[in-house]
């Protein structure tokens, strides 16, 4: 039915939310603060709907849903016990999708989950085409001849990024900030890295990632947008 993501620091809470999705069917993770729900965002690429909690250990519900929206295309629904009327309009104008407050009703939390999700599908799915190489990004996949190829979120969001600015050579400053976000703290190495990983998933194909001498990266084909 859909893949969810449950984010809460009550375990008694976690539990019930995962034990009511995966009775209805859905694939459910779960996380227990803000910082464990991103680890989890970077390497699971087809999430479609996160449950937040707002109070949280470590990153809290806000900087969680700014950090998420900033970085995956998913839906937030907030999750807290804040019931005043000035938190759900942070929550909504900072980009949550939906916010409800607890204690919630079984009932009410799966209907609103399966909006999200229809709304999820509908939308127009934009790809890039290369050769043989296709990008779906609602699905957060992409693939060779067909065939899906294995890839984290991080290694998507670095080939759509590419494939996106086509020959157009990126800094790897700019995919820093694109990819990684503006606070991110550590080296540029990492670019390297993941464009190492990314060209070995890409198989024959990887070749079309081109390095640029003291500069950084760009995507070495033509790519038709759809």
């Amino acid at each position: 039915m859909g893949k969810i993501l449950v984010v809460d620091d009550d375990k008694r809470i976690n539990e019930l939310m995962v034990d009511i999705f995966t009775m209805e069917g859905f694939d459910v993770l779960y996380a227990f603060d803000g910082d464990e729900a991103i680890e989890i965002l970077e390497q699971v690429s087809d999430i479609e709907v996160v449950i937040l909690d707002i109070m949280m250990p470590r990153i809290d519900g806000w900087d969680s849903l700014a950090y998420i929206k900033m970085h995956f295309d998913v839906k937030v629904i907030m999750l807290t016990a804040l019931d005043d009327e000035e938190y759900e309009v942070r929550g909504i104008r900072s980009g949550a999708d939906d916010y409800i407050t607890k204690p919630f009703k079984r009932a009410v939390l799966l209907e609103r989950v399966k909006r999200l999700l229809s709304s999820y599908k509908d939308r127009t799915d934009t790809k890039y085409i290369s050769g043989p190489l296709t990008l779906i990004k609602s699905e957060c996949r992409a693939y060779v001849d067909g065939v899906p190829i294995k890839l984290t979120t991080k290694e998507f969001q670095l080939l759509m990024l590419l494939m996106k600015n086509g020959r157009h050579a990126l800094s790897r400053e700019t995919i820093l900030a694109k990819v990684w976000g503006y606070e991110y703290d550590g080296n540029d190495r990492t670019i390297d890295t993941h464009i190492k990983m990314l060209r070995h998933a890409l198989g024959d194909y990887g070749y079309v990632i081109r390095t640029i001498r003291g500069t950084g990266y760009s995507f070495d084909a033509e790519v038709i947008e759809k």
